[in-house]
Formats: C-alpha cells, sequence, structure tokens
C-alpha cells in the first residue's frame, strides 16, 4: 500500500480548509436568502393548503410593500453608518395631513401626492441638516423627531382615524396591473432606482466610501456633508412615500398606522446586511429581508400562532439580524 507524502497530507488538508473557508463564506453571505428559503419550505409543508395559493403569497408581496419603501431609503442611510428613527411617525404625519387636504381641502390627490412627498423631504432636510452639518447624534436627531412629529400627528385631526378618499387615490394600494398589484410594481421601481443608484452612479458609489471611512472620504475630497444630508432627504421621502401607499391601501389614515415601519424596515435592513455583502447595507439583501418579514408574519398567521407570540418571534428575529449583522461586519473588517 502506497504510503501517502508528508506533502501531499498538507495540500490535502489545505484543499479541505479552503473548501470549509468557502462554505463558511457562503453560509455567511447568504445566511438571509437561505432563511427565507427555509421559512418557505416550512411554512409550505406546514400549511400548504394556505400559504401556497397565488392570493396569499400576493398578500405577502402586498403588506411589505410599505416597510419595504422605507427599508429602501433606510438602506442608503445605512450605508453611511446613520440610521432614521423618524421614518414610522413620518409616515403617519404625512398620512394625515395629506388625508385632511384630499377630505377637508377637496385638493386632487396627484397633487395631495406631490404635497405629502415634500413633507417627507422637509423632515428628511431637517434631520440631514443636524446631522450633517451641526454634527449631532442621529440617533438623538432622529429619536427627537420621531416624538415631534408622532406630536403632529396626533394634533392635525385630533387623533381621529380618517378615512373615505376617492376611489382613483385607493386604487393606487389596491389596484391591480394585470395580475400585478400596482403598489408591488411601485416598490419594484423604488428597488430598481434605489439598486441603479448605489451600484452604478458616482453617488452611490461615495455613500459606500463614505459609509466604509469617513476620514478618507473627506481627505478625497468628497463632500461628506452634503452626502449625509442628501441621504436623510432620500429617506424621508421614502418614508412619506410609504404613508401615502398606506393610507390608499386601507383607504383610512391614523396617528400610529406607521409605528411599526420603523423597526420593521430597520430589521429588514440588519437582515439585508448579512446577505450577498458582510456586514454592508445593500439594496438587494434588504430586499430579501423584507420579504422574510413578511413571509415570518403571514406564515405564522396562517399557522394561527397568536399575534403576541408573533410580536415575541419578530422581536427575537430583529435581535438576531442585528447580532448577525454585527459579527458579519466583524468578519469583514
Amino acid at each position: 500500500m502506497k504510503i501517502p507524502s508528508l506533502e501531499t497530507e498538507q495540500r490535502s488538508k489545505a484543499i479541505r480548509g479552503t473548501a470549509g473557508d468557502r462554505f463558511r463564506l457562503f453560509a455567511r453571505r447568504y445566511a438571509t436568502l437561505i432563511g427565507l428559503v427555509a421559512l418557505v419550505i416550512f411554512f409550505g409543508a406546514l400549511r400548504a393548503s394556505i400559504f401556497l395559493t397565488v392570493t396569499n403569497l400576493r398578500l405577502i408581496w402586498v403588506t411589505v410593500v410599505e416597510i419595504g419603501v422605507v427599508a429602501a431609503g433606510q438602506t442608503i442611510v445605512f450605508a453611511l453608518n446613520d440610521f432614521d428613527m423618524s421614518v414610522g411617525s413620518c409616515a403617519s404625519m404625512v398620512g394625515i395631513i395629506s388625508g385632511s387636504l384630499m377630505l377637508d381641502q377637496h385638493l386632487p390627490w396627484p397633487v395631495v401626492i406631490v404635497f405629502g412627498l415634500l413633507i417627507g423631504c422637509a423632515v428628511g432636510a431637517f434631520n440631514g441638516f443636524l446631522v450633517a452639518y451641526v454634527n449631532l447624534n442621529p440617533f438623538i436627531v432622529t429619536l427627537g423627531a420621531l416624538t415631534a412629529l408622532k406630536g403632529v400627528a396626533l394634533l392635525y385631526k385630533n387623533g381621529t382615524v380618517i378615512g373615505g378618499f376617492s376611489s382613483s387615490f385607493v386604487k393606487i394600494g389596491q389596484g391591480l396591473i394585470g395580475p400585478f398589484p400596482l403598489s408591488v410594481v411601485i416598490l419594484a421601481v423604488i428597488f430598481l432606482i434605489a439598486f441603479f443608484v448605489m451600484e452604478r452612479t458616482t453617488t452611490g458609489r461615495r455613500w459606500y466610501a463614505l459609509g466604509s471611512n469617513y476620514d478618507a472620504s473627506y481627505l478625497a475630497g468628497i463632500g461628506v456633508r452634503r452626502l449625509r444630508f442628501l441621504a436623510f432627504i432620500v429617506c424621508g421621502a421614502c418614508a412619506a412615500l410609504a404613508g401615502l401607499l398606506l393610507m390608499s391601501r386601507l383607504d383610512s389614515a391614523a396617528p400610529s398606522m406607521g409605528d411599526p415601519l420603523t423597526l420593521n424596515s430597520i430589521a429588514a435592513v440588519f437582515l439585508g446586511m448579512t446577505a450577498f455583502k458582510d456586514g454592508v447595507a445593500n439594496i438587494g439583501g434588504t430586499l430579501v429581508g423584507v420579504l422574510l418579514l413578511g413571509v415570518l408574519v403571514n406564515g405564522l398567521g396562517v399557522s394561527g400562532v397568536d399575534p403576541n407570540t408573533q410580536l415575541v418571534i419578530t422581536g427575537a428575529l430583529i435581535i438576531f439580524s442585528v447580532a448577525l449583522a454585527g459579527a458579519a461586519k466583524k468578519q469583514r473588517a
């Protein structure tokens, strides 16, 4: 029997080690995508007659539209190592003000949409100015904005729920383009634009560079303050659009309707940071994170899990996603 040489054994160990490293890299880089596929298989096997129907799969997409739109804006802010806690309250405030303008002032809904988006941009500009030019902590700034915007939403209509908008406006959130929900088409367009900007434009590359090394970007002559300011404006616009889409889908507006969007969008971005790019916020990963949250909530619902238990499971997932993203970022460093 031929005895393998020491050199052959070392080469064999090196190959096995390389294969193991590749597997760990693959598992780490595609953890969220693997989790999404696993959830679909699990709930599909558990409740195939309900979960895998076309109606339910369409419902999953429709219910994550607003989270996805906000998460797209959050991804840009996260790429700079910032975040925005005010997006949920911004969505609620825009919804209440826009709904009131349609019902009380009888303004056409296209005009109201433009006005609502401008409000979101103004909120983002306010946050961005304080963060980028006054150098205040983004958590403190956006947390303060969250509280203030929540107060405005409550005061504007004395905390009441309003509804009964025009059918043409409601079609944005409830209508179809062929077999596809119109709101989902809007979500797809938002993500395509965000992906193109982040991956194919100078501004997107500079956002990533700024998030990777702020000091080096500054020394390279990149307008770091302007880029941070712009990122918050985009995030505010996305929050406003989400509020408009939500009120269209629900045919109502409430002072608290956007509250879940903040944590869910942050969770989606953190989950996405473990997909495709280790520890870096990216649009493709965020979309996977959004879908994972949607599949999880829907799957738990059709499986008869108590809503309070769903909150516990979703909260645990958020903690897990933050820990996983942090670990991925350390590995990358």
